[in-house]
């Protein structure tokens, strides 16, 4: 499935969290799809967006014509282009923009594990809608199926050559996030774990997209943060994703513009504005100042060796590194 890469380099970056996050990185192959997904067929996904920096790749979401929604810990890389409406980021199709600005949730490391990019123009495709709360009360529930999209890796191993976008279908495994390698400031709710058993997302699906629905009713309901799992294996083992209806307010707070929302039924109460991150610690501030995750390792790791030490609750966050050739 995957296709031979040239240019890009994967970092696995590595979490521990109890009170506080601690977090070393390492070296090893490349960078790009989703284990044990399929390739995703040309604008079926427009909004499902390539996060490229210098030396670094995620994936995102357009949530507004300029606003890309992508995961806290891809802040840190810093981010300097996106490719919007791709199958193939290292192919010549795709809307090439520039990233005006971006900035990470407040102590994302412990708590909403989410960033927001700022795009010098706005993207010509239609972004996608945020699920509201109430939309969710029976999509985010233990045994629910989700869509997971992004550019990561293929290789349960956290290995392998490919750089383009695939899909794959999860099962919600822990709706309310209550396992320990969830982050405790936002439970219950804030997280939800879903995939496993060698379907999952791997490095270079951070901040990627999860949905609920199907077709052009399709809604944003989580984003692609870490590794969830049992020890093993790098990716297949599941993954733990951030709520994006719980940060709706603190997005339109620091992009100043108005994020659409999923509609609800009749009579239903949305709540999903709820958390503009005004009382988080240090306000908005870059990942890299956030204190937790930092990038190391790369020139002294070796081959696929994990450099540095994993705590209690360590997990893997899913970015990936590129090295121009």
């Amino acid at each position: 499935m995957p296709g031979r890469m040239r240019k890009h380099h994967l970092v696995s970056f590595l979490v521990a969290s109890t009170l506080t996050v601690a977090a070393s990185a390492s070296t090893s192959a490349l960078a790009a799809p989703v284990v044990g997904g399929t390739a995703v067929p040309a604008h079926a996904y427009p909004d499902a967006v390539a996060v490229l920096a210098a030396d670094a790749a995620c994936s995102g979401t357009l949530i507004a014509p300029d606003v890309v929604l992508t995961a806290g810990h891809c802040i840190e890389v810093h981010p300097v282009e996106v490719i919007v409406d791709t199958t193939d980021y290292q192919s010549s199709g795709g809307e090439h923009i520039r990233v005006a600005s971006a900035k990470a949730y407040p102590s994302w490391a412990t708590q909403f594990d989410v960033g927001v990019l700022m795009l010098e123009t706005p993207a010509h495709v239609k972004p996608r809608p945020i699920a509201a709360t109430c939309a969710l009360t029976a999509d985010i529930i233990d045994g629910a199926r989700v869509r997971l999209v992004g550019f990561g890796l293929t290789d349960k191993g956290g290995s392998g050559d490919n750089s383009r976008l695939h899909q794959a279908l999860l099962d919600v495994t822990d709706g309310a996030c209550t396992d320990p390698a969830c982050n405790s400031k936002v439970a219950p709710d804030g997280e939800f774990m879903a995939g496993g058993d060698g379907t999952d997302s791997c490095f270079g699906d951070s901040g990627g997209p999860v949905y609920v629905g199907t077709g052009a009713r399709a809604a944003l309901a989580g984003v692609v943060s870490r590794g969830g799992g049992p020890t093993g294996a790098p990716c297949g083992g599941g993954g733990i994703y951030v709520r994006a209806d719980k940060v709706v307010a603190w997005i339109e707070k620091t992009t100043g513009r108005t994020i659409a929302r999923s509609s609800c039924t009749a009579g239903s109460k949305t709540d999903d504005a709820a958390d503009d991150g005004s009382d988080a610690t240090n306000g908005v501030v870059a990942a890299s100042d956030a204190g937790g995750c930092s990038v190391g390792g790369a020139a002294g790791a070796g081959g696929g060796g994990v450099g540095g030490s994993v705590l209690a609750l360590g997990c893997a966050l899913r970015i990936t590194r590129r090295r121009r050739a």
